[in-house]
């Protein structure tokens, strides 16, 4: 129950109100009368008062200075000034202080008084309720901003169901300096050495130092969030600062944006390795990502990097991996000679993985054979990156089909994860080999029904995002597959093609809209997923061989 004070000079005004107020059942006040500014100041040291009503003019002290007394007491207690006709002026002008929320005549009728003290209670509630806090909140929240940023990171690197609204929402809740509408670029850090004996503070102080040198390095070109994890290992989020710079990219300028961030990360990351290794002491081994990556397929990729990364020191050295075809930008003729063009390599990759998925244990067997058929003359950096690109496949194919931990029960992790556990190129060959060999034994248990789930959940996105992004990029990265094998998979189980399913499924929906709604074409288009009336018009017409302004008119005509 909330406490109400009321003040004035004048004993019946004082003893009319207590009694009005004390009928008034639903305000549930305790009431408490004061006749004069003496006895009010008394109240207020003895007992917390919500509310004061007050007369505005007394002798020895006015209300507004009573006011003034009240607010270093009970900072959160509402005022209500009690005025005659001559005072409305000072009236109005007190009511601009904090905790005065009205004024009201002396001789107003009953209902108007009362409707005063009722404002005056819900912004008590408002403050109880915690509205006053917000402030305090706010300042603890800034310290929490590290913790909700990772949660919300690692959320999205667990769950790829989450919309890219959703995805944008979080992003600002969190304060999250990142563009949802673009890709992301990963690297994953693990800090060795220091003092064994170091207490979990010093080691998150050591962390937060690395942090900050990254952050003086990147910053000027990158936007980045840095994420601490496993206590000594950090993750980094990172964009091309020039995104938050421009209204609008095309294809061209953006892919060029990445490039350029890409061929100075590693650079920059070398003097973070050694200014961490000259100021505090310690060792950093970084893996960078090969590319960037779509938000919704985060968690693949991280995990990937995480295993390339390892647990352990390297007898005090620090790695750099680069998980990318930087090989592949100045490539001398030697290159050319011993290593297939990048795309040629993709490509045969993506046959390998499909030999895989479908159990076709002969061709696997003999592409494989044929993309690890490197000799010593093609070089360590070269029969790294097949060795990295075969492995991610492996590894992307298992946590897809939720064998990663059964698999690396049976075979050693860090020898599928990093090439130098293996002392030789035909050794490393032969290990992979193995792996697949596990992995296509596994193939007749793996249900046809887990095919038939994944097209569920495509139709199930479709049908959420008409008017999204549903391109078969887009799709595979949801699904964790390749763009070449998600379309041969839904041809295969459905008898059509994607993009023709997605295409009939909007235009059923705008079919709906025009027969039931009043919106416009342009709007109509829109949802339906295009961008200009008549690229839509030109789809409809196809399919139906009307207009959609002539289908609406014959529908409204048809069932007039």
């Amino acid at each position: 129950m909330y406490r109400l004070l009321i003040v004035d000079d004048e004993p019946l005004i004082v003893n009319s109100m207590d009694l009005m107020i004390r009928e008034a059942t639903h305000l549930e006040l305790e009431t408490y009368r004061a006749y004069n500014v003496n006895e009010a100041l008394d109240f207020l040291k003895k007992v917390r008062i919500d509310i004061v009503l007050s007369d505005i003019r007394m002798p020895g002290m006015s209300g507004i200075e009573l006011h003034k007394q009240i607010i270093k007491s009970w900072p959160r207690c509402k005022i209500i000034f009690l005025t005659g006709y001559n005072d409305f002026e000072y009236a109005r002008h007190a009511i601009r202080t904090g905790g005065v929320v009205d004024y009201v005549l002396k001789n107003e009728d009953d209902n108007v008084i009362l409707a005063a003290v009722e404002k005056a209670l819900a912004e008590v509630d408002q403050v109880e309720n915690g509205a006053d806090y917000i402030l305090s909140a706010r300042k603890k929240l800034q310290l929490a901003i590290p913790a909700l940023q990772r949660n919300t990171l690692f959320d999205l690197m667990r769950d790829s169901s989450i919309s890219p609204k959703d995805i944008e929402k979080r992003f600002e809740e969190s304060e999250i300096p990142l563009l949802s509408s673009s890709r992301v670029f990963l690297v994953t850090g693990r800090v060795d050495g220091g003092k064994e004996e170091a207490s979990e503070t010093d080691r998150m102080l050591v962390l937060n130092a690395c942090q900050n040198i990254a952050e003086e390095y990147l910053a000027p070109t990158i936007v980045l969030v840095s994420v601490a994890f496993e206590s000594n290992k950090l993750i980094w989020f990172l964009q091309p600062r020039e995104f938050l710079t421009r209204d609008s990219w095309d294809k061209d300028q953006e892919q060029r944006a990445w490039e350029q961030m890409k061929t100075r990360v590693y650079s920059i990351l070398e003097a973070v390795q050694q200014t961490c290794k000259k100021l505090l002491k310690i060792s950093l081994s970084l893996v960078i990502g090969r590319d960037p990556v779509e938000w919704l397929g985060l968690g693949a990729q991280f995990y990937y990097l995480k295993t390339l990364l390892g647990h352990d020191a390297n007898n005090g050295q620090e790695l750099l991996i680069q998980d990318r075809e930087q090989f592949g930008l100045n490539m001398d003729q030697e290159r050319r000679s011993y290593f297939p063009e990048s795309q040629h390599i993709k490509n045969q990759l993506e046959l390998l993985e499909q030999y895989l998925a479908r159990g076709e244990k002969e061709k696997f067997s003999k592409l494989y054979d044929e993309l690890m058929s490197l000799d010593e003359l093609s070089g360590y950096k070269f029969q790294l990156e097949m060795f990295y690109r075969v492995s991610l496949s492996f590894i992307s194919y298992a946590i897809r089909l939720d064998l990663f931990d059964e698999l690396f029960s049976k075979v050693d992790l860090g020898k599928t994860t990093q090439y130098d556990a293996h002392g030789s190129w035909s050794d490393a060959v032969s290990y992979l080999a193995m792996v697949a060999e596990y992995l296509l034994e596994r193939y007749e248990s793996i249900p046809e029904e887990q095919n038939q789930r994944l097209i569920t959940s495509i139709h199930q996105y479709v049908q959420v995002h008409l008017g999204g992004d549903l391109s078969l990029t887009k799709l595979s990265t949801l699904v964790h597959r390749s763009p070449t094998y998600l379309s041969r998979l839904y041809k295969r189980m459905t008898g059509k093609m994607l993009s023709d399913y997605i295409t009939e499924e909007r235009m059923k929906n705008a079919q709906t809209q025009l027969a039931h709604s009043t919106m416009k074409i342009q709007e109509i288009a829109l949802r339906a997923g295009y961008e200009a009336a008549p690229q839509f018009n030109r789809s409809f017409k196809k399919m139906f061989k009307m207009t959609p302004q002539e289908y609406r008119d014959q529908f409204h005509a048809t069932n007039e």
